[in-house]
């Protein structure tokens, strides 16, 4: 009986073990996907087409036109002027003060950034005079009619359900915290505006879920953690106009915290934990933002994006009263004196203004010095159809920006000095390795000097990452090809604004070898890692070697030739000013833009850029509502149909059936008959065929 006892005994033993094993493995597996990630996307399959112009304001405490102006740098700034600031940049982008968009009856959330227990000016949270302003503003269209709601998601736990279900014991006492916002409900309800604070947590004290609405991003979003899929507060969900309030201010590892950064907010720590990263104890962590567990995977500007696209801004008011650089909450230098000892602290009593939270941004980037197309939620919101990233399509008003610059600190972290790899790329190979010097083998005929086009010998379609460590062994793998032993070439163009030095910001683990314009700028053998960024163990820093090269007004030609005999296959590359102070060092050349189109013209002939082929361009506006319109281009005669297909592959629409000669056409499309969801144009014109993907949001 004994000997039974004892083989149970060990027999439950060995079962606890393994089913301890199988939760840790399961658990693991959860919050270490990388492995189930797609790293790469073809960029006919992702890429939007140009966003429409858009207009930015900027305004500054010593603007003539205000009645009550002060120095740009004034400690003793009044709510007068700033009331009057913000009415100017608003009327200056939106000359109706926006009745264009606000009606009578509407409901208006206002989204303050309120991350932390700072005191409004400073710089660490929204100014509650900004906000009161706006609040004000809005009231007036139809006083008393319009619902106002000043909302935000807290990363810190006050209600019983929130401090039960937190991880950490630094609750709030009170909704945000935050002096001056109990204060300005007072007294909006006293002058009898319409007007609630609302936690998008969940304002019940202890049922705060069935507050949230569980929502998809159309076309599956861009943190592929999340799945598409986010909760986030009715208050947002069910607003007629969305508006942004962030405060401007350096952010370690977005960069930047500005319109669009602030909708991290949205995602409700209820469900997420407390700060979005950690879940909530009742469902055991499950539900949370990844951010940047999963290096090289980093998600949280994706996060961003897609709750940007679901929070559907209108409008973007940016606090730049007081700001913060190096770090985005305040630096104090005394605990007894915190309004005045603030190390990081920069007061500009500037407001900026605008409807396209990525033009608003673009600007705001500029202002601060530095370049929007460093910051991937900017870029990449971009790609999206959320707002244009080029400053040539943006019309600023009110101050002059240049003559205004004032160069913040970056974040200190490695991470966050680091710009943005060029993440689009042509890709040849891979070739396996010859030779006791392979990195200096020819695999490709005179391949220091190739301008491929993509398709095109042996040249894949033109790559977007979406990393900036670009993951070559991803891309081949997913095509069963083994990467052990092998070579490969990534090929882009970029123009530049100017012929100039540049710092050549590069990381590998293995040899690589960079040809500018045909000649050799760089050339590493030998074995390495990226560095670790000793205050982050989730990231490393993005390069290994900072290199002074010389770069050409006009287009350029960069190829990268990479080794790799085992482990890791990535690199990063970027194209950075010269600039030996580490404050302000690792950003873009600015108007320097890679591509991977040389389209028809000769890298070295400098002439205009001519469209030689047929293409189908993205939709605009995508994702749309419910009119959009189609463009494309045909190189010769020919016999076209443009078509619309639902998600299951029946056809919706069709658009065009007829011969076409040579040129670009547009289409409109009216699919105000449809329901929401994912749509496909498709062009065939001869023998060739493409395919976009449209998003209709009703």
């Amino acid at each position: 009986m004994h000997f039974f006892k004892s083989r149970i005994f060990k027999f439950s033993s060995i079962l606890i073990l393994f089913s301890f094993w199988m939760y840790w493995d399961l658990s693991q597996a959860y919050d270490s996907r990388s492995i189930i990630y797609k790293s790469f996307v073809l960029n006919s399959e992702m890429k939007t087409a140009a966003s429409p112009p858009a207009t930015v304001s900027i305004v500054r405490s010593n603007d003539p036109a205000i009645e009550n102006p002060c120095g740009v740098t004034d400690e003793g700034i009044s709510y007068q002027t700033i009331a009057q600031m913000v009415r100017r940049a608003i009327y200056l982008v939106d000359t109706s003060g926006l009745r264009s968009m606000i009606k009578s009856g509407d409901t208006v959330l206002i989204k303050p950034n309120i991350v932390q227990q700072d005191s409004s000016g400073s710089g660490g949270v929204t100014d509650i005079r900004v906000v009161k302003a706006l609040v004000y503003l809005i009231d007036s269209i139809d006083h008393g009619h319009i619902k106002i709601i000043v909302g935000d998601g807290s990363p810190r736990a006050f209600t019983t359900f929130e401090k039960t279900n937190a991880s950490s014991t630094s609750y709030w006492t009170s909704l945000f915290d935050v002096p001056g916002y109990q204060n300005l409900k007072t007294e909006a309800l006293a002058d009898k505006i319409d007007f609630r604070l609302s936690n998008l947590n969940g304002n019940s004290d202890t049922k705060p879920w069935p507050e949230l609405d569980s929502v998809n991003v159309p076309g599956g979003g861009n943190a592929q953690p999340q799945g598409g899929h986010y909760y986030i507060h009715q208050d947002v969900t069910h607003a007629t106009v969305y508006i942004t309030v962030p405060v401007l201010k350096i952010h370690n590892q977005p960069g930047y915290t500005g319109a669009l950064k602030n909708q991290i907010g949205l995602a409700a720590s209820t469900r997420y934990g407390f700060n979005k990263t950690t879940g909530v104890k009742i469902e055991g962590g499950y539900h949370k933002l990844i951010h940047l567990a999963q290096a090289p995977y980093q998600w949280q500007d994706k996060e961003i994006v897609d709750l940007c696209i679901l929070a559907k801004i209108k409008f973007a008011v940016v606090d730049a009263i007081t700001c913060l650089q190096t770090e985005k909450s305040p630096e104090y230098l005394d605990s007894h004196h915190y309004s005045l000892q603030i190390k990081n602290r920069i007061k500009m009593n500037t407001i900026i203004a605008g409807v396209d939270p990525v033009a608003v941004d673009n600007v705001c980037c500029r202002l601060i010095g530095l370049n929007p197309d460093d910051i991937e939620h900017i870029t990449l919101a971009e790609r999206n159809g959320l707002g244009t990233n080029d400053i040539s399509r943006i019309t600023i008003v009110g101050a002059d920006l240049y003559q205004n610059i004032t160069r913040f600190k970056k974040g200190l972290l490695p991470s966050s000095q680091f710009g943005q790899s060029n993440r689009n790329w042509l890709l040849n190979g891979p070739y396996a390795i010859r030779g006791t010097n392979p990195i200096d083998t020819s695999y490709i005929p005179n391949d220091s000097t190739v301008t491929p086009s993509a398709g095109m010998n042996g040249w894949s379609q033109s790559v977007y990452f979406i990393n900036d460590r670009i993951n070559l062994a991803d891309y081949y793998q997913a095509q069963g090809v083994n990467t052990a032993n092998v070579v490969s070439y990534a090929f882009a163009y970029f123009s530049a604004p100017a012929t100039q030095l540049a710092e050549l910001w590069v990381g590998s683990d293995e040899d690589l070898k960079i040809y500018i314009n045909g000649y050799i700028v760089y050339n590493y053998k030998g074995t390495r890692a990226f560095t670790p960024d000793p205050n982050n163990a989730d990231t490393t820093s993005l390069w290994s070697d900072i290199v002074t090269v010389k770069v050409n007004k006009g287009p350029n030609t960069i190829l990268v030739k990479s080794l790799q005999k085992s482990g890791r296959y990535d690199f990063s590359l970027n194209i950075c000013e010269v600039q030996s102070d580490i404050n302000y060092r690792g950003n873009r050349i600015a108007g320097l833009k890679f591509t991977t189109s040389s389209n028809g013209t000769s890298v070295r002939s400098g002439s205009t850029p001519v469209i030689s082929t047929f293409e189908l361009q993205n939709c605009y506006p995508n994702p749309f509502n419910p009119t959009t319109t189609i463009r494309y281009h045909i190189s010769k005669t020919s016999s076209v149909k443009l078509t619309v297909y639902d998600l299951s592959g029946r056809e919706v629409a069709t658009l065009v059936n007829e011969e076409k000669p040579t040129g670009t056409y547009t289409v409109p499309w009216n699919a105000a008959h449809l329901s929401s969801g994912v749509y496909f144009s498709k062009l065939t014109a001869g023998k060739f065929t493409q395919v976009k993907k449209m998003i209709l949001i009703k």
